[in-house]
């Protein structure tokens, strides 16, 4: 198998692990609708390596998106053909959003912590600290009840039995994708982080996993440091997102 043929199944991946409330087709593009939360599920995205993207294909999409109150917006990545120069002819606002695909192989962790919690479904308190320690996305539970992979859900807590930190992973094609790890500012840096990743990864290599994916900003260095140092090395892709008029919160 070719790297990029892993790409894009680790790109299909991300999007069960993540799925939008609806989606429409038009050409070799996904138009991903939610109505509300991140730009990940709400932005059009290319479903193989030369989607045709012109101003036809653009207005077609934009004509999906405006019939749903939404603003434009296009998630590119690096396995597709550039199209900042007719971004930029259609008036597109500049790139925003650098993510990173990092992925790591199936070796088995050196050790997960036994004070995780992992559930194969969210409950009340996993569900309440994800809307707490991330703002403005769409309602974890709706998101929840969409992903049709397995798929499990960590928390960790303190001594107070407040949770600390969570996360979850869904497992896709034999590729494992975490997403939402999440820590309270006054918990970070204390190895919470690592804990839930630690124990998401062991978890799902136990379901079957041979590779393992999550995504993160560029700009965030601290994660991408932990993430590093948890195995996840290798830089598979990127992406970014081009809007014609402002987006919904960022995630």
């Amino acid at each position: 198998m070719s790297g990029n043929d892993l790409a894009w199944r680790v790109e299909r991946a991300c999007t069960a692990a993540y799925p939008p409330l609806a989606v429409e087709r038009v050409g070799d593009w996904s138009v991903a609708r939610s109505g509300g939360g991140s730009r990940r599920t709400n932005a059009a995205s290319a479903l193989a390596p030369r989607a045709a993207l012109d101003a036809a294909v653009v207005d077609a999409i934009a004509a999906c998106y405006a019939a749903a109150g939404l603003p434009t917006i296009l998630r590119l990545t690096d396995l597709t053909p550039d199209a900042a120069a007719l971004l930029d002819k259609l008036h597109f606002a500049a790139p925003e959003g650098r993510t990173l695909t990092l992925l790591r192989n199936g070796d088995r962790p050196r050790a997960c912590s036994d004070d995780v919690t992992i559930a194969a479904s969210p409950g009340p308190r996993w569900l309440d600290a994800r809307r707490r320690l991330t703002s403005g996305i769409e309602d974890p539970a709706l998101v929840a009840a969409r992903i049709a992979s397995p798929a499990a859900y960590a928390y960790r807590t303190a001594a107070t039995d407040a949770i600390e930190a969570i996360g979850y992973v869904a497992v896709t094609d034999d590729i494992a994708v975490i997403e939402a790890v999440a820590t309270t500012p006054a918990a970070r840096r204390t190895g919470h982080a690592r804990a839930i990743v630690t124990a998401l990864v062991g978890w799902a290599i136990e379901a079957g996993a041979r590779h393992l994916a999550l995504q993160v900003e560029a700009t965030n260095h601290p994660a991408r440091a932990l993430y590093a140092g948890l195995g996840f090395s290798t830089h598979l892709y990127g992406y970014h997102y081009r809007r014609s008029s402002p987006c919904p919160t960022p995630a």
